[in-house]
């Protein structure tokens, strides 16, 4: 669940949450470690996320994702 936390401000895209984690927690988390934890939290409706253009970045593609209703409740507890 501390995954959780580093969304609970904004939305965040893969790169940002992964800084995010490792700077509150002083950690190392890898980008791969993290996609495949993002994705059971998305399946268990935790977060939500979609795709966003950057049209900044040259058109490409980023997946934001944000705290679903569960998401913001588990971090309540």
């Amino acid at each position: 669940m501390l995954l959780l936390k580093s969304l609970a401000e904004k939305p965040l895209y893969g790169l940002k949450i992964e800084e995010e984690f490792n700077k509150l927690y002083n950690s190392d988390l890898s980008i791969n470690s993290l996609y495949p934890n993002l994705e059971w939290l998305e399946k268990n409706e935790f977060i939500s996320s979609w795709w966003v253009e950057e049209e900044f970045q040259g058109g490409k593609r980023r997946r934001c994702y944000e705290l679903t209703p569960k998401g913001k409740q588990a971090l309540e507890k």
